[in-house]
């Protein structure tokens, strides 16, 4: 195809963050339909087709999903050049004004304040309800019967089960039981043997994890440093954990992912899951809404992030005493 210049819709805080430190050049990582993924100096980030949502370190282009990237003839390792006078990323024949791109603001942190532990419980009933109807059971899904056994330390499944599916299954009871007496081994002894656990560009267990660490986030704001401090210590270890270990345990993409989220943050559709599961959105985004759009995403990982997100939701209520 011939030159082409495409505008940015929006950019992620982190995306801009990189830019902004960044060298002037970088290099193509991945070409995919729907994303090109850029590897800077310092960070993977992704520019996207109109169809992907938002997130941390993604541009999101006008790009019509009647078209998609592996037409333009990139390949991995084509230098990009970012001209900052004029807010243009250059990718061979490819053009990206960044002239009108939207900062978009991440869910979570407009948030503070979690409903009471009433309302949560009846959201995750919501989503659970909305699970059970669901005719997809792709990945991790096998394990949404089982949240109870698995919060509890209690899971197991016939070793004729997937095998995936059982060694995830053990590795969450394992992270669990490190979470309720905070011993640092057995977390990471879970959280490792989860790393990079499954096929695909972001494994099942990175998924998992991911959704996790975004969901434990939200949930330990319901304590104070001074009185049960589990959950934040919990996820204070889990966060180093997988910044020190998945570079070498998962492919970049998903390390990138794991790392965002042990600061808190992820897509749009993962921080609107916890946002209303959590906060509450608003009427047009139920928690059944939001996982029902979650869910939408790639073979598996919509499902795998949902698991790990309501798994941190049942932390909270079902098995941890929150103080007053």
């Amino acid at each position: 195809m011939n030159s082409e210049l495409l505008s940015a819709l929006s950019i992620g805080p982190f995306a801009l963050d990189y830019l902004h430190g960044s060298m002037d050049k970088g290099r193509v990582h991945s070409v995919f339909h729907r994303v090109i993924n850029i590897l800077w100096s310092d960070g993977l980030w992704s520019i996207s087709r109109s169809d992907v949502s938002n997130g941390p370190a993604n541009v999101v282009t006008n790009l019509p999903i009647s078209s998609d990237f592996t037409l333009y003839g990139i390949e991995p390792g084509t230098l990009v050049y970012f001209k900052k006078k004029e807010g243009l990323l250059l990718l061979g024949g490819l053009s990206i004004s960044l002239e009108k791109a939207v900062y978009w603001q991440a869910p979570l942190s407009q948030n503070n304040s979690l409903l009471p532990v009433a309302l949560i419980k009846a959201n995750l009933s919501e989503v659970e309800s909305w699970l059970r109807l669901s005719p997809r059971s792709p990945g991790l899904a096998k394990l949404f019967p089982h949240l109870t056994a698995l919060v509890q330390g209690t899971f197991a499944l016939p070793r004729s089960a997937d095998p995936v599916v059982l060694l995830a299954g053990q590795s969450i009871n394992c992270l669990v039981k490190g979470i309720y007496s905070l011993d640092r081994t057995i977390i990471e002894e879970g959280t490792c043997s989860l790393i990079g656990l499954g096929p695909g560009l972001t494994p099942s267990g990175d998924d998992f994890l991911a959704g996790l660490l975004l969901s434990l986030a939200a949930a330990q704001r319901a304590f104070s440093v001074s009185s049960a401090a589990l959950l934040p210590l919990a996820h204070k270890a889990l966060s180093d954990i997988i910044v020190k270990h998945s570079p070498g345990l998962t492919n970049e993409i998903s390390s990138q992912m794991l790392c965002l989220a042990s600061q808190g943050t992820g897509s749009e559709l993962m921080e609107n899951m916890v946002c209303a599961l959590y906060y509450g959105l608003s009427p047009k985004i139920t928690p059944a809404r939001a996982a029902q759009e979650l869910c939408s995403v790639g073979a598996s990982s919509g499902f795998d992030q949902l698991l790990g997100i309501l798994l941190g939701a049942h932390l909270l209520t079902d098995f941890i005493p929150i103080p007053s």
